[in-house]
């Protein structure tokens, strides 16, 4: 099987007041530039695997004119926000945010799962304060936003919350994922005090340094 990641960097989220028009604010996008070059390329960048970056067709040219350095990366545009897009049927598509960053072990992982699974995914992950130098333990009921889909499905069809609803699910055991708290997350917030803490050693599985 044949690996790729594809990650929504600037796709307009209607519906979403808020954030709908941010696809195309040049501060935010290259705020998000420069998180993506700080942890998602680092971590991405250790594997012979191509990503695609999706974004708006107002936002696509200036994304992939900051990206043309990394051979590795195709920007294609979308404006929907659960899209279209998917592989072939010889891919497995590994779903994750441009400002996470990815365990070393993952495809490994998934290449292990059940032959009959469509979707494999985790409920655990790591969140890294890079301003306090904090790493935490998370658990949710439902997938993390790292997630892979075999045979090339459109990783964006639904939620990751509710994935389960629709696809024959392997859960995979271990943090794979870190996410990053920066202040500009839509989902994610500072790790709270009694959040259990992890070695800063962890990180160097995930290509940060």
């Amino acid at each position: 099987m044949r690996h790729i990641i594809v990650t929504r960097f600037s796709v307009p989220r209607v519906g979403d007041p808020a954030n709908e028009r941010r696809h195309d604010d040049r501060e935010w996008l290259d705020r998000r530039l420069r998180l993506f070059r700080r942890y998602f390329v680092p971590s991405v960048g250790r594997f012979d695997v191509p990503v695609i970056l999706l974004c708006s067709s107002e936002s696509a040219s200036h994304v992939a004119l900051k990206v043309n350095d990394l051979e590795w990366i195709e920007v294609v545009e979308q404006d929907d926000w659960y899209g279209g897009w998917q592989g072939s049927d010889d891919q497995i598509v590994t779903r994750m945010d441009s400002d996470d960053a990815i365990h070393r072990d993952w495809f490994a992982a998934v290449e292990q799962a059940p032959p009959d699974a469509e979707v494999c995914c985790t409920r655990t992950f790591l969140r890294f304060d890079p301003s306090a130098r904090r790493l935490c333990f998370y658990w949710r009921s439902h997938p993390s936003p790292l997630v892979a889909f075999r045979e090339g499905r459109n990783p964006f069809a639904h939620d990751h919350s509710e994935l389960e609803r629709h696809y024959r699910v392997h859960r995979i055991k271990g943090p794979f994922l870190v996410q990053i708290f920066h202040g500009g997350n839509v989902s994610s917030r500072r790790p709270p005090w009694y959040r259990p803490r992890v070695s800063l050693k962890r990180l160097e599985d995930f290509g940060i340094a």
